[in-house]
């Protein structure tokens, strides 16, 4: 029983009840405080995100030895292309499914009403392309003059450096985990946004989640073949899709996501470079249910859906976008707002709704966006092992 309730998922649980049941009978300044608590939990993460997502990618760069450029330039290869791929099957099923759902909905009825009492005056990390062309380079000089003290010493405190990451993120990050979640999910609780959610937008979320699922179990179906059984692949994750859906943040999850995915993959060292690159640039969830409700808006909006060759350069640009993306609530919107102005035409009235109804989906997107770069660090393993950039076997 004292190991379940140490568990971090059964907390995040906890606090999601908690939210639900007891959310309302609570003061609105302690909700505000709460929330505040929240964002400036999340402020700190991407304030030193870059640090670890850096540490985490030299090392395994280092570890390939000099096939490193080849498997970074492959590996940011394979993100755009499964991107792209999610897109359009995104595009396929909403383009048929969308026309035919009775959806209204009106500013009036999705509106926010819990602001923090302050945020922190710091500036988030560096993109997320800048730390991996950083991590790159420097791993491709040190690989080439290896040998040298100098060169010998700063790599081995890179290595001292994600050692220490491990520590905290393990003996301090993980234990106040579920204090992030409380604060959001007070922050939903209060705004209501789950009634809005049942009783207006129901059948797109239902289309969102659906879709999103399929296609995530699709994946692991591919990459389970002559690999190991889709359960025992699923099952191994299922821990990591779980806090995603409490944490509704690639990043925070990271940790969990990268342990589980250890545990499903022939090549460690590999995973450690694909998780924390996928996890930021590689949102398969997000992916589906920003074209979904982009389709949906423009629906009810009298806009007709795009053909697909007027779609492809939304395709380009969203996936160009992700690369500047980080994997926390709300980013894989804003780095993509651009594009949806410019490729689809949305109005300012169009992207605040796309970013209200963006906030429901957060949780399960950020489940399926979990779950799919679990399978997606497989298929890059396999496909690796396939072009001989990694042995076959572990």
């Amino acid at each position: 029983m004292g190991s379940l309730l140490r568990s971090t998922p059964f907390q995040l649980l906890l606090c999601i009840l908690f939210a639900s049941l007891f959310g309302e009978m609570l003061p609105h300044s302690w909700v505000r405080g709460a929330y505040t608590l929240s964002l400036f939990f999340i402020d700190c993460v991407l304030f030193f995100l870059p640090v670890m997502i850096f540490a985490y990618m030299f090392n395994a760069l280092i570890s390939a030895d000099e096939k490193g450029p080849i498997l970074v330039f492959s590996l940011l290869g394979l993100i755009c292309l499964s991107n792209a791929v999610a897109l359009c099957f995104a595009y396929g099923v909403g383009s048929v499914v969308i026309p035919h759902l009775a959806v209204h909905v009106t500013m009036a009825e999705a509106s926010s009403s819990v602001l923090p009492y302050f945020r922190m005056p710091i500036k988030h990390g560096l993109r997320s392309d800048f730390v991996a062309l950083a991590a790159f380079v420097l791993s491709f000089i040190c690989v080439k003059a290896k040998g040298k003290k100098v060169v010998g010493s700063f790599v081995e405190r890179i290595r001292k450096l994600q050692v220490s990451i491990g520590v905290f993120l393990k003996k301090a990050f993980l234990p106040i985990l579920p204090l992030y979640v409380l604060g959001f999910m007070l922050k939903m609780n209060s705004e209501d946004t789950l009634t809005f959610l049942y009783t207006k937008y129901l059948p797109i979320f239902a289309l969102n989640v659906g879709v999103s699922f399929l296609y995530v179990l699709t994946l692991y179906k591919v990459v389970s073949i002559g690999y190991k059984p889709m359960k025992s692949l699923i099952f191994n994750m299922l821990p990591a899709g779980i806090t995603g859906f409490s944490t509704m943040s690639g990043a925070v999850t990271m940790p969990v996501t990268l342990e589980c995915t250890e545990k499903n993959a022939r090549h460690p060292t590999l995973a450690r470079m694909v998780v924390p690159t996928a996890s930021n640039m590689h949102m398969l969830g997000d992916d589906i249910t920003i074209t979904l409700t982009a389709l949906t808006l423009l629906v009810v909006s009298g806009v007709p859906i795009p053909s697909f060759i007027e779609f492809i350069p939304y395709v380009i640009g969203f996936c160009i976008a992700k690369l500047a993306c980080v994997g926390i609530a709300g980013a894989s919107l804003l780095v993509v707002l651009p594009v949806l102005k410019e490729h689809l035409g949305f109005s300012s009235e169009m992207v605040s709704l796309i970013t209200i109804l963006y906030v429901l989906h957060d949780p399960f997107g950020t489940f399926h966006n979990v779950m799919g770069n679990g399978a997606f660090a497989l298929f890059v393993e396999k496909t690796f092992a396939k072009l001989r950039l990694v042995g076959s076997r572990r």
